[in-house]
């Protein structure tokens, strides 16, 4: 049925419209990584004096950094269960352990999400759980994160201001105006009354299902702590990298840094939104004084660690899923 309906739409105008949409989109992506990676590798090359620092990273502080960042995706594991349980859904704790890891993995590896469809696809075959309901989850989720993560950056602007004196005010400006509207659209979102069909009846389904979500204040209070705290795991981790490297930045600048970056990452222009977090991660912190050459090796270190626990945590997930669909087609294809 699913062949079927694959081929009866792709004759369609909108289905080679959208798939031209696609395939530009992940050329664009791959050729922001290209250009990112080659600009990295030359000023690598051509400064390589200033990297000699590699040679005397301390350890102890790296391998905290990398427990910080396996926490980040140990909480992200539960807070996905905890949406799950909402639902009507348990599941264990390997298994979401592993379908969490495989969904960062596809993320980091595939354009547009892959590794979020993947997830959906998944839980909608094994476990039941309508396009919808994630579309809420998934919604919801990133309105968390934005709301989160815009609200630490103001924290660490005004800790900047008050204990060095360094006031920004237009970023300052910004930041309070998007967290205002991000904490009336997560806390107190207003309901749809439109109605629609196809894609956009689904988008409206998950608005709704979220106005009513949120209606359990416990639930939303414990999501918001969840999410403070898997945001807090970064900016720990980018603090114990900058100190591994032999750099000390205010941990306000970390926390602005951690926040503006992974801002960045709800808009899936690249894959992992390899180049746009890391410009951010690597910007930021030379304006509290980091210079370049620390500042490029704490974005790469963290982008190795980051990588290096959802390859060891997602590939189990991603194993699973191929068994399965392997063996869900041998059971459609003997009846």
């Amino acid at each position: 049925m699913a062949q079927q309906f694959v081929e009866s739409t792709a004759d369609r105008p909108e289905s080679s419209i959208d798939a031209r949409r696609h395939r530009f989109s992940s050329v664009l992506g791959y050729a922001i990584i290209a250009a990112f990676l080659i600009l990295c590798g030359h000023y690598v090359i051509a400064n390589r004096s200033d990297f000699a620092f590699l040679a005397t990273v301390s350890l102890p502080e790296l391998a905290v950094a990398a427990l910080l960042i396996l926490a980040g995706y140990l909480i992200n594991a539960y807070q996905l269960s905890l949406f799950l349980r909402h639902f009507g859904i348990t599941v264990g704790v390997g298994e979401m352990i592993a379908v969490t890891g495989g969904m960062l993995l596809g993320n980091m590896v595939l354009p547009m999400r892959g590794g979020t469809g993947g997830l959906a696809l998944y839980l909608k075959k094994v476990h039941r759980l309508d396009f919808s309901a994630f579309a809420t989850i998934y919604g919801g989720t990133a309105l968390l994160v934005a709301l989160v993560n815009t609200g630490l950056a103001g924290i660490g602007l005004i800790l900047l201001a008050c204990l060095h004196g360094l006031v920004l005010t237009a970023p300052a400006f910004f930041v309070g105006a998007v967290f205002c509207g991000l904490l009336y659209l997560s806390v107190f979102p207003p309901p749809v009354k439109w109605t629609g069909s196809g894609l956009l009846g689904m988008i409206l389904d998950a608005i709704n299902a979220w106005h009513v979500m949120v209606r359990d204040r416990r639930l939303l209070m414990i999501q918001l702590l969840i999410t403070v705290a898997m945001a807090l795991a970064p900016t720990a981790a980018f603090y114990m990298i900058y100190l591994s490297l032999g750099a000390h930045v205010p941990l306000s600048a970390a926390l602005i840094s951690s926040s503006m970056g992974i801002i960045t990452t709800i808009v899936p222009l690249t894959p992992g939104s390899l180049g746009i977090f890391d410009a951010v991660v690597i910007q930021i912190p030379q304006l509290f004084g980091l210079d370049p050459a620390r500042s490029i090796a704490g974005a790469l270190v963290f982008r190795v660690l980051s990588f290096s626990w959802a390859l060891a945590l997602g590939m189990p997930g991603v194993i699973y899923a191929m068994k399965w669909r392997r063996g869900t087609t041998e059971e459609h294809s003997s009846r």
